[in-house]
């Protein structure tokens, strides 16, 4: 069976696929959900290029694995998962972005946003003399529009801070490497941040196959995790077989 690891997005941690991990286990997957350097509760010092160090780590659990893996990132995680592609295609049997971002080489998440949006309404500020960024209290409706309230208050405490860098630093993927590596995508579509307009214009950029679709915020795993792990599960299930690890999706 694939061994499926899970990245968070911005200021989370791997406690937000904690509703979603049981699942994929009973359905005999084995599954993790690390926490990215420095994004624990507890408020460790980011790396300097932060977008860089992620991908090493997970790139170095994703050799350490038994057997094919899915690769699964909801929103700037998704920049983290191609980055991994990037560096391990030869390990990796899926990329699944759950109502993730899915850039091209050379794009960066806030520049995304801004093309997309350019009068979008914030939701987070930024310390100009740490440069780190923190969620507005005010955002977190909008963030977790269809998330249990008890959910959202414990998203409230644990969240983190996000650095800047990752925001603004453009991600480095060839069609040689990442573009090799099969992709799915599942979307959020009554998401408050990243509209389903976005999430299909980078679709159609960078194709994906199989897509699904389920009425969700931004935050898949808090608002709709037996339905994401069941798709999940699905995808997982596409991986068993070595012939399909290198089906190109260019």
């Amino acid at each position: 069976m694939a061994h499926i690891i899970m990245i968070h997005g911005s200021w989370s941690g791997g406690w937000m696929w904690d509703r979603v991990i049981p699942i994929l286990t009973a359905a005999g997957h084995s599954a993790e959900a690390p926490t990215l350097l420095g994004a624990d509760p507890g408020g460790s010092r980011f790396p300097s290029r932060p977008l860089t160090a992620w991908a090493d780590q997970i790139a170095a659990r994703v050799r350490e694995a038994k057997g094919p893996v899915v690769l699964v990132g909801q929103s700037r995680g998704g920049l983290v998962i191609s980055e991994v592609a990037e560096r391990v295609p030869e390990r990796v049997g899926y990329l699944v972005y759950a109502g993730a971002f899915l850039l091209p080489d050379g794009a960066s998440l806030g520049g995304t946003i801004q093309s997309a949006h350019p009068g979008a309404e914030p939701i987070f500020s930024v310390d100009t003399a740490t440069g780190m960024t923190t969620v507005l209290p005010e955002a977190l409706e909008r963030i977790y529009s269809k998330t249990p309230v008890r959910w959202i208050e414990y998203a409230r405490a644990m969240q983190c801070l996000e650095p800047l860098a990752a925001i603004t630093t453009p991600i480095s993927v060839s069609d040689e490497r990442f573009g090799s590596v099969p992709r799915a995508y599942i979307e959020a579509t009554e998401d408050r941040v990243m509209p389903l307009s976005l999430q299909r214009a980078m679709q159609a950029r960078l194709p994906c196959n199989p897509v699904f679709a389920i009425e969700s915020d931004h935050v898949l795993p808090s608002s709709a995790p037996e339905e994401l792990a069941r798709h999940l599960v699905e995808i997982a299930n596409r991986v068993d077989h070595p012939a399909r690890l290198r089906r190109p999706v260019l």
